[in-house]
C-alpha cells in the first residue's frame, strides 16, 4: 500500500479517529488504526473491543493512492509525527511489516502489524433512526454527563440514559444525590423509538461530543444493546450499559407547593464560588439564608474562617435556609450562559430543583443543616 495525501486533511481524522484505540495492551492490534485504501477513498478505523470508530476521506480531499490496500497504523508514533512535522503532504507506504512515513523535510520507518486480525466497526447502514442537531447533541452531553456515579455499585449509574420518542430526545443522569436532565427536539425516522433502557457510557459520550464538532447534525440508532451513529464522514459504534436505571421521574420533584425566587446564572455562580472559598471537607456545603428582598450566600471552614455574600432578589415570604454542596451547584452553573434566568424551587429537607427556560432541569439533595 502507497498512498500520498494532504496533511490538513488526514490528520484532524486521524487524531479523532485514533483517541478510539484501546489503552489496554490485551490485544496490541487495538492501540493502533487500520488504513484501507482504494482507488474511490481512504477509511482510517480504531476500537477498543466496546467503542469504534471508521472515518472516511474521499479522493477528492487531496489523496493519490498509488497502491491500494490495508495496513495497522502505530498510532501513537503516528500522531506524534503528524503533531510535530508541519510539511504540506505525506506519504505513508507499507511493505510487509514496515510503515515508511515521509514528507520533503523528513522521514521514519515503523513497525507495524498484519490487518487480518483486527475487528471491524459497523457502518452505518440503518433505516430507523433519530435525526438532532449536533449543538443540541453535544449540549445534552456537556450538560448531564458531569452527574453520573462511575464508582457506585449500581452500573447504570455511570451512565447518562438517552430516550427517544418521535419529535423529542432526552438525556438523564443521576448519582443518588443529584439529577440532571435535558430535553432538545429531533426527528424520528422510519419510526425509530428508544425509552429507559439506552445508557450509554461515559467514555462513549466523550469521544462522541468530540467527533460531533465538525458535523452539523447525527444520526442515531439504537438497536441490541448498540448505538451506531454517524456524524458526516464519521461512524461510532458503542455497546450500551447493562443494568436498570433508576426511576427518574419520580426523583423529579413537584413544584407546588415550594418556594420559587429567580436568579441571574452569572451572578448566583459568582456568589457560589466566593462564598465556598472557606469551606472544608469536613464543613462542606454552602448555607442560603432567604429574607425579604435578599438571599445571604454563607460558609463557614473549621479553622479558617466565614463568608457572606449578598444577592438582592424578588422574595417576600419568610425568611428560610437551605444548606447545598458547592461543588454540586458549580458542575450544573459550568454548563448554563451567565446571563440566564434560572427558576429555583426549593423547600427544607427537600430535593430542590433549578429550571432553565430551554428544557434543563437539575435536581440537587439538600445537606443537613
Amino acid at each position: 500500500m502507497k498512498i500520498r495525501c494532504r496533511r490538513d486533511k488526514f490528520e484532524p481524522l486521524f487524531t479523532l479517529i485514533s483517541s478510539f484505540t484501546s489503552t489496554r495492551d490485551v490485544r496490541p492490534a487495538l492501540q493502533n488504526v487500520k488504513m484501507l485504501a482504494d482507488e474511490k477513498s481512504v477509511i482510517l478505523t480504531a476500537t477498543d473491543g466496546g467503542i469504534g470508530a471508521k472515518g472516511e476521506l474521499p479522493a477528492e480531499d487531496g489523496f493519490v493512492v498509488e497502491r491500494a490496500g490495508e495496513a495497522i497504523l502505530p498510532a501513537k508514533l503516528l500522531r506524534k509525527i503528524l503533531a510535530e512535522t508541519k510539511d504540506d503532504e505525506i506519504e505513508l507506504e507499507v511493505v510487509g511489516t514496515t510503515l515508511a512515513v515521509r514528507g520533503p523535510n523528513y522521514g521514519y520507518t515503523l513497525a507495524t502489524w498484519p490487518a487480518d486480525d483486527f475487528p471491524t466497526v459497523a457502518p452505518f447502514e440503518e433505516d430507523a433512526y433519530h435525526k438532532v442537531a449536533t449543538k443540541s447533541l453535544c449540549e445534552m452531553i456537556r450538560r448531564t454527563s458531569f452527574a453520573t456515579d462511575a464508582e457506585n455499585s449500581h452500573y447504570a449509574l455511570g451512565g447518562v440514559l438517552f430516550n427517544f420518542e418521535s419529535d423529542v430526545m432526552s438525556a438523564v443522569s443521576t448519582d443518588g444525590r443529584r439529577l440532571a436532565y435535558q430535553k432538545r427536539s429531533a426527528e424520528s425516522v422510519g419510526g425509530h423509538e428508544s425509552k429507559n433502557k439506552t445508557i450509554f457510557p461515559p467514555k462513549a459520550l466523550s469521544l462522541l461530543e468530540r467527533a460531533a464538532s465538525d458535523a452539523e447534525e447525527a444520526l442515531i440508532a439504537v438497536k441490541e444493546g448498540q448505538a451506531i451513529i454517524k456524524l458526516g464522514d464519521v461512524v461510532i459504534s458503542t455497546i450500551l450499559m447493562e443494568g436498570r436505571f433508576p426511576n427518574w421521574k419520580a426523583i423529579m420533584p413537584e413544584k407546588s407547593g415550594k418556594i420559587h425566587v429567580d436568579f441571574i446564572a452569572g451572578q448566583l455562580a459568582s456568589a457560589v464560588r466566593q462564598a465556598e472559598i472557606v469551606t472544608t471537607d469536613k464543613k462542606p456545603g454552602i448555607l442560603f439564608n432567604f429574607e425579604k428582598g435578599n438571599v445571604n450566600i454563607a460558609a463557614a471552614g473549621e479553622e479558617v474562617g466565614e463568608s457572606n455574600v449578598n444577592i438582592p432578589i424578588s422574595y417576600d415570604g419568610e425568611n428560610t435556609t437551605l444548606r447545598l454542596d458547592s461543588k454540586f451547584l458549580n458542575d450544573f452553573l459550568r454548563c448554563i450562559s451567565p446571563e440566564e434566568t434560572l427558576a429555583f424551587y426549593f423547600q427544607t429537607d427537600a430535593p430542590a430543583l433549578f429550571e432553565t427556560t430551554d428544557d434543563y432541569s437539575y435536581v440537587v439533595m439538600p445537606l443537613t443543616l
